[in-house]
């Protein structure tokens, strides 16, 4: 009985973070409209003299939402990661409040796009990937990896390098860092949310179901 009570428990922990995930696209969306029709940019170094028109897109959105409990996952394993204390100091509460976490990713590429991107450059939002359970606050690009297809910080949320890198080559074939039941809830740019399982948790260039790279999007 005890694998039967599990498994209704993390059914129950994956519906309320899908639930999480809603409410944050929807937050998402809400900034879009009021922001000339752009995605708020996320940059490594964001917030700094450099890049003044970036933001934490987790900032950027919080007017909307207002609630800092949504931003963790109930599944997500303890972390130390998830604190992001280093990068937000400047940005007061909640986010430097003790115990605040965050366990969705953004879309890197999407966030990279300087002054933001138009939410019109995206022709299938309802297939393309903006917030996700992931093991950073953004989802990556995998520059270095022959497998760029396969989103590996978001099939492999608990699994936490040490560094912010995704998950290395040798840990593809495992589903044992997925959160939810073996797989990751995923929100698009047009506000749905869905889960996916790990070996789904791809983009369209590798014969998956997610739209996340430029090349992508059309």
């Amino acid at each position: 009985m005890f694998p039967v009570f599990a498994r209704a428990r993390e059914k129950a922990r994956q519906t309320s973070c899908l639930s999480n995930l809603k409410q944050l696209g929807l937050g998402l969306l809400m900034y879009v409209q009021d922001y000339d029709e752009k995605f708020p940019t996320y940059y490594w170094g964001e917030g700094n003299a450099g890049q003044p028109n970036s933001c934490t897109w987790w900032a950027g959105i919080y007017p909307y939402v207002k609630n800092a409990q949504i931003y963790a996952c109930p599944s997500a394993r303890s972390c130390g990661h998830r604190t992001h204390q280093v990068w937000i100091n400047f940005y007061g509460s909640p986010f430097t409040n003790a115990g605040f976490k965050i366990d969705y990713g953004y879309n890197e590429i999407i966030g990279n796009v300087g002054g933001g991107l138009s939410i019109g450059q995206i022709k299938r939002p309802a297939e393309v990937v903006v917030l996700a359970d992931c093991s950073s606050s953004w989802i990556g690009g995998y520059w270095s990896s022959g497998r760029r297809d396969f989103l590996r910080r978001v099939a492999q949320g608990d699994c936490w390098t040490g560094c912010g890198c995704p998950p290395n080559d040798t840990v593809f074939a495992s589903s044992d860092y997925a959160r939810h039941n073996g797989g990751s809830n995923i929100c698009f740019a047009d506000g749905h949310a869905k889960w996916y399982s790990f070996n789904n948790c791809r983009t369209v260039s590798g014969g998956g179901p997610l739209r996340y790279y430029d090349w992508e999007w059309q």
